[in-house]
């Protein structure tokens, strides 16, 4: 029963304190969750007695895989030297430098105690700085660098402190076992999360493939697979934890981006349901901050050898020196890297500002707090691990400056401030839309909802076209674009229901007309690889290579046939395979790979240009071997690998997307007027404009997501 009060009370506090937060939005919410904890320990006596186990399964591991999940892959590999150093060598310096610091100003501290106690500030917490950055301009390089740090930071940290509080607790270590204990934990725990998420990832993907979409369904699995997998490689195979739930949410399918197996619902359901889990867990761990703080300060109060002012002092000399530690290795590190002129300048006024900015957002927070409160009460012997409350103190204490220093330094650095953009839009219908129904028939007529939804959206594509005049074509053609293939999809489905209309596979074939397109589509791919070939376009070992891969596809096309389960699962295996193929091939530097890489480009858009031409005459001759919505899927199929192997997206800029996103948003208003349009002329019921509505919600919140 107590857990139970005790849990009811600390949500409550943070509801209080988040409400307290939109009143005074220039305090960032932990500090505001962190004053909730300590009025409730002052005048409730409130105590929270926290196991080490537990606390890091419940806080740790959703938290970190959480991070690993949203971060953006791609900015992550453009910043790993810097994120690496920041993550590794950073800490390994702050904890050695910080320690020989913390030792020189309480000698009195075991010198394994001021080690952990500097391990478990090395971490940093880019969920408290976030809130700043909203207010001020931090540069997004600087954002994805501390995003990205505490990925990593947060793993290496929290091995670190673990090192620290076993010395402190047996009184032993060993540099050379610790060394060697370190890398074994980290690769494989760092292997444990790869194969557990690669098998969740497939049974993810293998319940879509059976028409299991239910959204709720999907949001618990994905809760529960960092607990799973930390639970898994802490007690099974007795590695990091940490390090296997932060690998595991980098590679995890991201419900938001590159899946389009999932739907718009499962879509948002998951986003919104980690947002409001990791949302709690942040609350919690700072308001049990908050409640440990007046406990803490009461024996330090009764402590003979430090007290409350000093330790406060001692403090804030602490964050002092870690943010001059961050910022000397930032200043020094920018200094000598990326000089390709091999000119170094040992000054910069705008380096130094960075830099300065930089240090000060190295904010500490959730991960720091879950540490020093798993500090375990007794060491070997039954003795009181030495100075927990003056520990407790200093990186509660530490965590405040931190975020009170950004949320006042920050600001005056960057000297402006950003608007804060909220969610929703002010689209309001045309009196134009309407303009279309003039002439039709009086009649009532209730459509169904594909009916509906291919009426809705032909009238915005009208729509579109009609305002595309006024505004950028590159744009409303590409939206359009977008809408002609999803009308082009309904009319399959209404057609024939056995076509798939989603993207076709070489490995898929459903039925005989299937298998001769294919065939078609492979001898004119092997037209157009012979043609290269001849023309001394590619090497031999590329021509080979592509004559062989077609064979083999030809070959399964016909003698191969399975069950959608096998089929599935070796699909599966085989995307794995070509992904770490593709991986290995992008770490190797060597020119025989880099050419073979341009060839098989070449011969895959030389394959599909004459594979599209041919279809194209299928399509236009008056033979009906073939079925339409057949031959169009296949054209879209090729039309993808050109659009990807030609790079038509990448070069497109900020204020491409930033216009095409506000046309698709603006679209979807249109979407909704033409249902409220269609509701009151009876043209459909009041469950399928719910339902349309409902689809047009999914999609708006689904690119809100992504902007996010």
């Amino acid at each position: 029963m107590e857990i139970l009060e005790s849990i009811i009370l600390i949500l409550s506090l943070l509801i209080i304190a988040n409400i307290v937060s939109h009143y005074f939005v220039s305090i960032p919410p932990s500090l505001l969750q962190i004053a909730a904890g300590i009025l409730a320990a002052l005048f409730m006596h409130v105590k929270v007695y926290v196991d080490t186990e537990w606390f890091l399964l419940a806080f740790i591991a959703p938290i970190l895989f959480n991070d690993g999940n949203n971060f953006p892959k791609r900015e992550l590999w453009k910043l790993k030297g810097p994120i690496l150093g920041n993550a590794i060598v950073l800490v390994i310096i702050s904890t050695l430098v910080g320690g020989v610091f913390v030792k020189f100003l309480i000698p009195s501290l075991p010198w394994a105690t001021a080690f952990t106690l500097v391990a478990v500030l090395s971490p940093t917490d880019p969920i408290a700085v976030q809130s700043i950055a909203k207010k001020a301009h931090i540069p997004d390089k600087l954002m994805h660098l501390i995003s990205g740090e505490s990925l990593i930071n947060d793993a290496s940290g929290l091995i670190c402190f673990k090192y620290g509080v076993a010395a402190t607790v047996t009184g032993m270590f060993s540099l050379k076992d610790a060394t060697i204990d370190f890398f074994h934990i980290s690769i494989i725990g760092a292997l444990v999360g790869a194969i557990m998420i690669w098998i969740f990832n497939g049974i993810r993907l293998y319940l879509i493939n059976q028409g299991v979409d239910d959204s709720i369904l999907h949001a618990i699995i994905q809760i529960i697979i960092p607990f799973i997998i930390y639970y898994i490689a802490e007690d099974v195979f007795d590695v990091s934890g940490v390090v296997a739930v932060v690998i595991a949410g980098i590679l995890n399918i991201s419900s938001s981006r590159n899946m389009s197996a999932f739907t718009p619902e499962i879509q948002l359901v998951t986003s919104r349901t980690w947002d409001l889990v990791v949302y709690v867990l942040n609350g919690i761990v700072f308001v049990l901050l908050g409640i440990e703080i007046p406990f803490a300060m009461e024996e330090l109060i009764h402590n003979d050898n430090i007290n409350t002012f000093l330790a406060t002092i001692l403090a804030f000399a602490i964050w002092i020196m870690l943010v001059v530690i961050r910022f000397l290795w930032s200043y020094i590190y920018s200094t000598f890297s990326k000089n390709g002129d091999r000119k170094i300048t040992l000054w910069s006024k705008t380096r130094f500002y960075d830099c300065l900015m930089s240090g000060i957002s190295g904010v500490r927070g959730a991960v720091t707090m879950v540490g020093v409160l798993s500090l375990p009460m007794t060491i070997k012997g039954g003795a009181p691990f030495p100075s927990r409350t003056l520990l407790l103190f200093v990186a509660s204490a530490v965590i405040i400056f931190s975020l009170l220093g950004a949320t006042i330094l920050i600001p005056l650095l960057t000297k402006n401030s950003a608007p804060v953009a909220y969610r929703g839009n002010t689209f309001v219908s045309d009196e134009s839309l309407n303009d279309d129904n003039e002439g039709e028939s009086t009649t009532t007529v209730e459509f169904t909802q594909n009916e509906a939804s291919r009426l809705i959206l032909e009238k915005t594509i009208k729509k579109l076209r009609a305002e595309m005049d006024e505004g950028d074509t590159a744009v409303y053609s590409s939206v359009i674009a977008e809408y002609l293939y999803d009308i082009r999809n309904l009319g399959t489905q209404n057609r024939n229901s056995q076509v798939l209309t989603h993207q076709i596979s070489k490995r898929r074939v459903k039925g005989k007309k299937d298998a001769e397109l294919w065939d078609i589509c492979f001898n004119c791919e092997l037209e157009a690889i012979e043609e290269l070939y001849e023309n001394n376009e590619i090497s031999s070992d590329s021509y080979d290579i592509a004559t062989r891969k077609i064979a083999k596809y030809k070959k399964e096309i016909v003698h191969r046939r399975y069950n959608a389960t096998v089929e599935f699962f070796l699909g599966y295996l085989r995307r794995t395979y070509l992904q770490i193929k593709r991986w290995i091939y992008r770490s190797v530097k060597s020119d025989g790979i880099k050419q073979m890489n341009q060839d098989s480009i070449k011969i895959s858009i030389a394959g599909a240009k004459r594979a599209l031409t041919k279809l194209q005459e299928l399509n236009q001759s008056d033979n009906d071997e073939f079925a339409d919505n057949l031959i169009y899927i296949f054209q879209r199929h090729y039309e993808d690998r050109l659009e990807l192997l030609q790079g038509r997206y990448r070069g497109r800029s900020p204020q491409f997307n930033s216009d095409r996103m506000a046309l698709e948003v603006k679209a979807l208003s249109y979407q909704r007027a033409f249902v409220q349009d269609m509701l009151e002329q009876g043209k459909i019921s009041k469950l399928t404009a719910n339902e349309l509505r409902q689809n047009i919600n999914y999609s708006e919140e689904v690119m809100n997501i992504d902007v996010e």
